[in-house]
């Protein structure tokens, strides 16, 4: 670092804001942590780590995580061989739709597979027709792969998809030639493409899992189905046993670390875009062409069928027109709208002064410590979100909190869980910049706002605007900070529809379900517009 400092083309403006973001993220987690620590580590001299309830705590949260990932990406690679070789139409919206999911709220998810699968769903009024005695039950372990194989299958289906059509078209003419065929064609051809990604997608899927909250806080069903995450906030929220609590976030924290390195370790980042053309046709057999056009059926009705049952169920509530005399309702959408673009803002700031400074080191040819500061920043992916609150809520527990305490709270919890998702989109195009204008700008003595506005803005234009849009929505359907700190008095429209389902309003969540799902149509619209502009 001395060694830079001392280069002639070091400026210490380049380097100010991405210094400031890089402390500010130190310092804030470090001091979550550090509160995090001093309490559980009251509870490290008992015996309560040796306790069943926490071993079991441990057990099911690895298990529920590492099946639900092996379903996934099993199911995801037999949804995109067959995604790959039929036509069909629709089969863009369909993939559009499997984008989709990625922004959607976890709890609408979870109000649409509850009015599916659930005690009086649609699948147990079929079963009550056919008169069959056999009724679902959507609690429990079975509820909570089921919800999080509806937000994983369409994302391990996309990645395979993107290898499958990274297969080079001479490889399946030489295949046919050959009369390569069934698990030979699969194990030749197909697995050397897809296994470059299994490791990696296990990974990723595992981690989502193991960290999820909101689909075991809301479909687990006791304290047989709990994990450590939703553990910590029960302990917090039920018992207000802080000591407790900060070891079972102690306990996830260096569970997650230790899992974020190894999936660290795993791949490359992999790109998710879909081309929309296909490579390669072959006739099928018959018994093939059935099997995958089955699969291709049944996959989209599970993944249509609880957004369908959403919109349905909203436009059939009795609560439709009244709901909107709420001020509850229209506490949450005012709420709701200003904690999502001000955590999109705040994420996107502090991304791009990380970034501003990663890629001048680049540039200076420092790519080590360039490389080093992206993975800090990228550890915030090993830091849940509710333990970076109950960091914040241990620190912060003798202050009176107002309203616009905690909302400055969450939308700072809002922005450092997005901003992982802006880092990775927003560097290449940044770095990109880099290498084609710097020289220019240092010729015509171009720099700092003027630089972004004359010559940066041009290239980074749809990208920021993409990346906002994709924090807003992430923002927008976040449960986790709020889950904390929210109240009567302090609501989201996520938080509003888990007092709903938790009360039995059904006709009410149907309505606040409807709301959510529209605002995040309306922001993957955005989302789509600009990618398909930026690629015209």
């Amino acid at each position: 670092m001395i060694k830079l400092m001392l280069s002639p083309h070091f400026r210490l403006r380049h380097y100010t804001g991405g210094i400031a973001v890089i402390l500010l993220l130190v310092g804030i987690y470090f001091a979550a942590l550090y509160a995090v620590f001093s309490a559980g580590g009251s509870s490290l001299g008992n015996n309560e780590w040796r306790d069943g309830y926490v071993r079991h705590l441990i057990w099911f949260s690895f298990w529920q995580a590492g099946l639900s990932a092996l379903l996934s990406v099993g199911i995801g690679i037999v949804f995109a061989r067959a995604l790959f070789y039929q036509r069909f139409i629709g089969k863009q919206w369909l993939l559009k739709i499997f984008s989709l999911t990625f922004v959607l709220p976890v709890l609408v998810a979870v109000f649409g597979l509850i009015g599916i699968y659930g005690s009086s769903g649609w699948l147990a009024k079929l079963m009550a027709w056919l008169n069959i005695a056999w009724r679902p039950d959507i609690y429990g372990l079975k509820g909570i792969l089921i919800a999080h194989l509806f937000f994983n299958v369409p994302l391990a289906a996309r990645f395979f998809l993107q290898s499958l059509q990274a297969i080079p078209s001479q490889q399946h003419q030489l295949a046919a030639q050959l009369n390569i065929r069934g698990w030979q064609f699969i194990r030749l051809i197909e697995w050397p493409h897809l296994q470059q990604q299994v490791l990696s997608v296990t990974a990723l899927i595992f981690m989502l899992c193991f960290t999820s909250f909101t689909i075991v806080l809301t479909l687990g069903g006791g304290p047989q189905y709990t994990t450590l995450e939703v553990a910590i906030y029960q302990t917090v929220v039920f018992d207000f046993d802080l000591a407790k609590a900060a070891l079972f976030a102690l306990l996830q924290f260096a569970l997650c670390f230790v899992l974020f390195s190894i999936a660290h370790l795993f791949g490359k980042p992999v790109e998710t875009p879909i081309q929309s053309r296909q490579h390669w046709f072959a006739e099928q057999r018959s018994a093939v062409k059935i099997w995958q056009v089955f699969v291709i059926t049944l996959l989209s009705l599970f993944i249509l069928l609880p957004l369908v049952q959403v919109v349905v169920s909203a436009l059939l509530s009795d609560a439709l027109f009244s709901i909107w005399q709420s001020p509850q309702l229209w506490r949450a959408i005012g709420y709701s709208f200003t904690i999502a673009p001000l955590s999109a803002l705040l994420s996107l700031l502090m991304s791009l002064g990380v970034l501003l400074l990663t890629r001048r080191l680049y540039w200076l040819y420092h790519p080590r410590l360039a490389a080093g500061l992206i993975n800090l920043s990228m550890v915030i992916l090993a830091v849940p979100t509710l333990i970076l609150a109950i960091g914040l809520f241990l620190l912060l527990q003798q202050t009176d909190f107002t309203r616009l305490h905690l909302l400055i709270i969450v939308v700072c919890c809002n922005a450092l869980a997005t901003m992982p998702f802006v880092l990775r989109i927003l560097a290449y195009p940044m770095n990109n910049n880099m290498l084609y204008y710097e020289k220019l700008c240092q010729s015509l003595g171009i720099s700092g706002w003027q630089r972004f506005r004359l010559i940066e803005w041009h290239g980074l234009a749809q990208p920021i605007r993409y990346t906002f849009a994709l924090a807003c929505g992430l923002s927008l359907g976040d449960f986790t900070a709020i889950a904390l700190f929210g109240s009567q008095n302090f609501t989201s429209l996520p938080h509003l529809l888990y007092q709903q389902l938790g009360s039995y309003r059904g006709d009410q969540a149907a309505v606040t379900a409807l709301i959510l799902l529209t605002v995040c149509v309306a922001l993957f619209g955005l989302l789509e517009r600009n990618k398909k502009t930026e690629n015209d």
